[in-house]
């Protein structure tokens, strides 16, 4: 076994530790968070130093990486923003490889080298109103054949980076096997000001400037072209990215847990208390160190998994094993770095309350970590399906 990464891994590690320290400093993201305003350009900056393209293969203007490449920045602008990794991981993740591996040609040709460009970038609408897990059962949103067109009708919510987003992947129904609920999904990837698509914010605990929304689709045609992969195959084309999804979430997780873990650190050291720093009690040690530990080991895990898929081996129960632990680990890191902060944590003057309310989310999304312990049992254990 070799845990080092290779020299282009270790000089990409730091281009990007480089870039965010420059273009996204704390105090920033703070601001940018507060007002609610993803920063126009950042995207762009995160392009010209060649991060857009880093698991983009060549042929389209990438770099060539992988899985392992998306992990490796998605940690480190994580550290300082977990909002900016969602961003970054929707384009990478439900852009980039859903298109590599189920875009058509001409899709492949056109969308990959403006990714790369950061010319385009892309939001998932899949979640509806009556079922987040339940994607199958809960799938109302129809898309209708009409000559050479489709025609969508619908609602979602929770479809998130729609600000920021110049087309959205739209999962709906286009045909019903009653005995295969998986059978008959479509996934089409239209632009955002497509007629007939309106949507509107939605008020959240965290990830104030990454914004979600509920969207509706009324009578919104389309061309058959904005077909990803094959009519009412579309399922194939999702489960196929859920591995990749569960191992960004981890990154991102791993990365914002160290950065609420290095606020923690920071403060212990300067804060004086019966003469000496705070840092100096064992009170305040042994829960920063199950934090580094628990950490460490979550990033073991996500490492194990992007190198599985990036092999081509089956990562199922990997990446969600690594989606569950690191969104717990990165939970309990920065509920303790609330504890060592106290009355400090609880303002808005320290960035440690922007971990703590952004990594809520990720305990349950994409996938609750109960549904995440239901397919390892089931997968991992060899136990009967518990839902």
């Amino acid at each position: 076994m070799d845990f080092e990464f290779t020299p282009e891994q270790r000089a990409l590690q730091d281009t990007v530790r480089r870039f965010v320290e420059k273009e996204m400093p704390k105090h920033d993201v703070g601001v940018w968070d507060e007002k609610g305003e993803m920063p126009s350009g950042l995207m762009d900056r995160m392009a010209q130093v060649g991060l857009m393209g880093a698991s983009v293969s060549t042929e389209y203007g990438g770099t060539g990486g992988g899985v392992m490449e998306e992990t490796i920045i998605l940690e480190e602008i994580a550290r300082h923003s977990s909002t900016v990794a969602m961003a970054y991981g929707m384009d990478v993740c439900f852009g980039a490889v859903t298109l590599e591996r189920h875009g058509s040609q001409e899709q492949r040709d056109w969308f990959l080298p403006r990714l790369v460009a950061g010319e385009c970038h892309f939001a998932l609408s899949m979640t509806e109103p009556d079922g987040g897990t339940d994607i199958l059962g809960a799938m109302k949103t129809t898309a209708r054949r009409d000559g050479d067109d489709y025609v969508i009708n619908g609602a979602k919510v929770y479809t998130t980076g729609l600000n920021i987003a110049s087309h959205i992947f739209v999962v709906a129904r286009s045909s019903r096997d009653e005995s295969k609920a998986s059978h008959g999904l479509t996934v089409f990837l239209i632009p955002r000001d497509t007629p007939g698509v309106t949507y509107s914010k939605i008020r959240k605990l965290g990830s104030w400037f990454l914004h979600s929304y509920e969207v509706v689709y009324e009578n919104v045609r389309v061309p058959a072209s904005c077909v990803i992969g094959r009519p009412d195959k579309g399922w194939h084309a999702i489960i196929d990215t859920l591995n990749n999804e569960r191992i960004f979430i981890a990154a991102v997780c791993n990365g914002l847990g160290r950065g609420a873990l290095e606020e923690a650190i920071q403060y212990a050291r300067d804060r004086k208390a019966f003469g000496r720093s705070i840092g100096e009690f064992q009170a305040v040690q042994h829960p920063l160190a199950d934090s580094l530990v628990e950490l460490d080991l979550a990033q073991l895990c996500t490492y194990k998994a992007a190198w599985m898929q990036d092999q081509k081996m089956d990562c199922s129960v990997q990446a969600a094993s690594a989606k569950y632990y690191a969104s717990e680990a990165a939970f309990r890191a920065t509920d303790r770095g609330m504890r060592v902060l106290a009355g400090a944590g609880f303002t808005m003057e320290y960035h440690m309350q922007r971990y703590y309310r952004d990594i809520r989310q990720l305990i349950f999304a994409p996938v609750t970590n109960e549904m995440s312990k239901n397919f390892i049992a089931q997968a991992g254990c060899g136990l009967p399906r518990s839902y």
